[in-house]
């Protein structure tokens, strides 16, 4: 079964044995693919809508893993019930979505052992929401697919560092690690950044602003790093 970079990556942070709580879990790739590879338990695979509910079933079916796999369809964490997963996994939604997922069922969340979570967009921002809610940043990873970078965030309960903002946006773990993908996401994050502040300059008011002067010091921060990444 080939899942793809995304999804196999993002497996990789599963933890072994446990049983997995993939929301949004649309095909159920994720939790049938680690129950092959005999890496999960069980698994409860949720989805807002009952179309990808039926194709989350006909992949359980299709691999004979209907007393591993319950398919539920339901609202974020609400498909779960205390203490049924170990490892709550949200993957392919914007960041504010999976802030607003957790935040929902906090207590529900907070007794998951690890959250792996692959934001789309946001990434800077769930951060630090999980590090204000009591959960710190364990590993962080990249995965390129189809000419998209995708981050991947693990975070455990405990309380984090005081991060910076660069820590915040590239991610502390990745900054640390070296990873080999790492200088062509500085230099997504720089190039989103420089268009965002061109923006900007067309606007007096905006070109003033505080949020300019952030974002202009966020900006040589990354330039920084990124030259940085280029001369090692």
């Amino acid at each position: 079964m080939n899942i793809g970079k995304r999804l196999e990556t993002i497996g990789r942070h599963i933890p072994q044995g446990c049983v997995l709580a993939d929301i949004g879990t649309d095909h159920a790739y994720l939790p049938v693919w680690l129950l092959l590879q005999q890496k999960i338990q069980a698994a409860i695979a949720g989805d807002i809508a009952e179309g990808p509910c039926q194709a989350a079933r006909n992949t359980v079916a299709m691999h004979g893993l209907r007393e591993k796999v319950k398919v539920r369809c339901g609202n974020g964490l609400k498909v779960l019930h205390e203490n049924e997963a170990d490892c709550i996994a949200i993957a392919g939604m914007g960041g504010s979505t999976m802030i607003e997922i957790l935040a929902a069922d906090i207590q529900l969340a907070q007794k998951a052992k690890v959250l792996v979570l692959q934001p789309m967009a946001g990434a800077p921002a769930l951060r630090r929401w999980l590090c204000a809610n009591g959960w710190y940043i364990d590993a962080e990873d990249l995965a390129e697919e189809g000419g998209h970078l995708y981050e991947i965030i693990v975070a455990v309960r405990g309380k984090a560092p005081a991060y910076t903002d660069v820590e915040y946006e590239v991610g502390p773990c990745l900054l640390r690690s070296g990873h080999i993908l790492l200088p062509k996401q500085l230099q997504k994050l720089c190039s989103g950044y420089k268009k965002m502040l061109v923006s900007m300059e067309k606007s007096t008011r905006a070109s003033q602003s505080d949020k300019f002067k952030q974002l202009s010091s966020l900006l040589r921060q990354l330039e920084d790093l990124n030259n940085e990444c280029k001369c090692s």
